[in-house]
């Protein structure tokens, strides 16, 4: 590449940015970007879908903390990102989607240029915390610059810049990042104490965890103790608590028992969740005692009672903490009543029956081979959600679903994406036969990358939920009995491992899996023995 170019500039904004990791698909329309990658430290990865793309920056982001970032052209390549910059926005997961928009003199002009898209930032918006265009090459970078920052900072969340043609081969220069000063507002005084009179005064407290509260969870145990007060985990916080904590129940909240444990709590501490229908399998939440809510979204102060605290749950909590009065006596939380009560409700809550012992079986060896380090990346399928209270978290970011938007497709991606953030790490994938077909060609990359994964695929032979809510509903059943393809042979035509392991006999091939140096896939069907 000669000279500075909108290309050149930025992919060198994106090594200013310490960007490591970059998930994209080139197009004509961005070649002038790819030419400044080939001489760049940032390691590309190819992906096969620009879903694909945006469901690993979105996996990265939500692993790490940190946001992902994907490169997509214009047109078809930003309506196709579309659906995980939803899921992102949703999840509250940081990441950047770059992409290409056609030369500046056809814009809004209707001219038939090749991949013009109307109005794409205003698209784009609704599934974003900003979408922005760059109006002239001396704005790549600023706007990249801010991009990211606006990603991290309050309620993370996707942002998506895009950048006309044109700009991309013109000169640009590469200006210092602006210093910025911006300081969170200060936690109102007030109002903390407020919210300590109001846990002071409780008879029955109880804490419910979510993603926010993440990287504090030293001191959601310490509040906790204090308080003696029971956590209740939504399910994007499992981990914050060790399940293993005598005061911790769960990602519990859609069982009866977790509802009467509420309906007894005069005062709910919520960390870093907005209480969401689809935390509480309920459309709306009703609570009768105080509720203090600590959150960096200010959106949520007038649609709660109670006390506001604006801010992050690691500003908010060491307030809380020195401020409470700490109890001496151990307070009794039921926890292995509530367990029982629990395990005996699964069934009739997640509306299955014969179902259970395998879905016992197949989460405790998922469990026992990632252990309390590695990721499991859940899909939207039966284990999964069976997995939701069932599989034990004792760190944060090790159980991950996608929860607000409800994607399929999501889990195959995200823990590619996942292992390269971290290699060192045990990551595997939970995925249905109906979900795992939306994204199975990103298989590709994990080959051609060298990526050790197991994918564990649920087979039951189509929309295994969606049938059983048409049972449910006594209607139709139609629509969800699929022609699968043979996954045996499917694995074959990708040159990786495949295992059909028979029952008591998942771990063991969970084991040889991790050993690969490629994707494997570890096929279970519901009810029926295989060998491999």
């Amino acid at each position: 590449m000669v000279g500075n170019t909108g290309g050149m500039t930025t992919v060198r904004v994106l090594e200013r940015l310490n960007i490591s990791v970059l998930f994209g698909i080139p197009g004509i329309h961005n070649l002038a970007v790819y030419d400044g990658l080939a001489h760049s430290s940032i390691r590309h990865i190819a992906t096969r879908h620009e879903q694909g793309a945006g469901f690993m920056a979105y996996g990265w982001g939500k692993a790490t903390g940190d946001p992902g970032t994907a490169l997509v052209i214009t047109g078809p390549g930003l309506t196709n990102i579309l659906t995980p910059m939803g899921q992102a926005f949703h999840d509250s997961v940081p990441m950047v989607v770059i992409s290409t928009q056609i030369p500046s003199r056809y814009l809004s002009a209707r001219s038939g240029y090749l991949h013009e898209l109307r109005d794409s930032t205003t698209m784009s918006s609704s599934v974003t915390k900003g979408s922005f265009r760059a109006s002239s090459p001396s704005e790549i970078a600023p706007l990249l610059d801010h991009a990211y920052r606006l990603a991290s900072a309050g309620r993370p969340g996707p942002v998506h810049v895009e950048i006309p043609l044109d700009y991309l081969s013109q000169p640009c220069p590469l200006p210092e990042p602006a210093l910025r000063g911006d300081r969170p507002p200060p936690i109102s005084g007030e109002h903390v104490a407020e919210a300590i009179r109001a846990l002071d005064g409780a008879e029955f407290p109880v804490i419910l965890a979510g993603g926010g509260a993440s990287d504090c969870g030293d001191a959601v145990r310490g509040t906790a103790e204090a308080l003696n007060a029971p956590v209740l985990l939504t399910c994007a916080g499992k981990g914050v608590l060790s399940e293993e904590h005598p005061l911790c129940l769960g990602a519990r909240l859609h069982f009866p028992a977790a509802r009467e444990l509420l309906a007894r709590a005069d005062c709910l501490l919520a960390l870093g969740t907005e209480i969401s229908p689809t935390d509480l399998w309920l459309e709306e939440f009703e609570f009768c005692g105080t509720v203090i809510s600590a959150d960096v979204d200010e959106a949520h102060r007038s649609s709660r009672k109670g006390v506001f605290l604006h801010g992050t749950c690691e500003a908010v909590l060491p307030l809380l903490l020195a401020g409470v009065r700490k109890r001496s006596a151990p307070q009794r939380t039921g926890k292995d009543e509530i367990h029982a009560r629990c395990a005996a409700d699964l069934g009739m809550v997640l509306g299955l029956a014969d179902e259970l012992p395998l879905l016992r079986e197949t989460t405790k060896a998922l469990r026992k081979a990632l252990g309390d380090d590695g990721t499991l990346w859940a899909d939207m399928t039966t284990p999964s959600y069976y997995a939701i209270s069932e599989y034990p978290a004792a760190l944060p970011r090790r159980f991950l679903h996608p929860v607000g938007f409800g994607t399929l497709g999501a889990a195959l991606p995200a823990a590619l994406a996942t292992k390269c953030a971290f290699p060192e790490r045990r990551v595997a994938a939970l995925a249905g036969d109906g979900g795992f077909q939306f994204t199975l060609p990103e298989l590709a990359v994990g080959v051609q990358e060298r990526i050790p994964l197991p994918v564990v695929l649920w087979n039951d032979g189509g929309f295994g939920e969606i049938r059983r809510c048409q049972h449910a509903k006594g209607g139709p059943r139609i629509a969800v009995d699929h022609w699968n393809p043979d996954f045996r042979a499917l694995a074959a035509s990708y040159g990786i491992p495949y295992f059909a392991p028979g029952r008591g006999a998942l771990e063991d091939a969970l084991e040889e899996a991790f050993a690969e140096p490629v994707p494997s896939l570890i096929e279970v069907r519901n009810g029926k023995e295989f060998h491999r």
